[in-house]
């Protein structure tokens, strides 16, 4: 209940989502006492924790009775998936404008927040596991992004390691593939960042049944041909692939 308080902060959660969120399609007769019974005891045990932090502050104005809910009122700045939101947009900005070495100090302060999947010590309902990919899908997008100012700063040699994994982890991830492949070439690996593009290439088709994005195909292209604008990508798009595009 806290989890999903807290990522629908100051916003009324509704009795029905939480009944949905404990108990899904069966739901007990007494569901609606006995989450009358948990909200009484999420507010005794969040007394406990203001009285030591000092906070003078009564725990039925933190976690709000509406009609038909309840709301959990806090500022959002000490919600960590807030403050990691917050930081991976102003890296996503620092890319737009060009500012690499900027958005990476960001990205790393954003990504650094993280100590695992999100909610990972949280038993996960329908509405709590919308979010939990959410947030997963925001961390990739970080990473991705993070890697994107580093070797946009010539970092590439730096960055191979985590790109391996990476690619590995996400075998369907058309740029971080891309970013692997242009990382490798510039270490003098183009043999490998071929084999990458094939590996990818036999993946999509034997899962998914697609071919490789017609940008990823340019850049395959641009690799064979030892195109001289992989070493200094053009300033177009937000990401590598963009530079490809038609």
């Amino acid at each position: 209940m806290l989890a999903l308080f807290s990522v629908r902060s100051n916003q009324v959660v509704l009795l029905r989502d939480l009944v949905q969120e404990l108990w899904y399609e069966t739901p007990p007769q007494s569901a609606k006492i006995t989450l009358q019974t948990y909200i009484v005891r999420l507010r005794q045990q969040l007394a406990k924790d203001l009285e030591l932090s000092g906070a003078s502050l009564d725990p039925k104005d933190l976690l709000q009775t509406f009609h038909g809910g309840y709301q959990l009122t806090v500022d959002p700045a000490v919600l960590e998936y807030h403050r990691f939101e917050d930081l991976a947009a102003r890296g996503r900005r620092e890319i737009a404008t060009g500012d690499y070495a900027r958005a990476s100090l960001v990205l790393r302060s954003a990504l650094d927040m993280w100590r695992g999947p999100a909610l990972v010590d949280v038993s996960t309902g329908p509405l709590l596991q919308a979010h939990v990919t959410r947030l997963n899908n925001a961390r990739v997008t970080a990473v991705e992004q993070l890697m994107e100012a580093e070797l946009r700063q010539g970092r590439h040699l730096d960055i191979l390691g985590d790109l391996t994994d990476l690619t590995a982890e996400h075998p369907f991830h058309e740029n971080l593939h891309a970013q692997l492949m242009v990382a490798l070439y510039r270490a003098g690996r183009r043999s490998q960042a071929l084999e990458v593009f094939a590996g990818l290439r036999s993946t999509l088709v034997t899962n998914l049944g697609i071919d490789p994005s017609h940008q990823l195909s340019r850049l395959h292209g641009a690799i064979l041909n030892g195109d001289p604008t992989l070493e200094h990508l053009p300033q177009r798009g937000g990401m590598l692939l963009d530079c490809f595009a038609a």
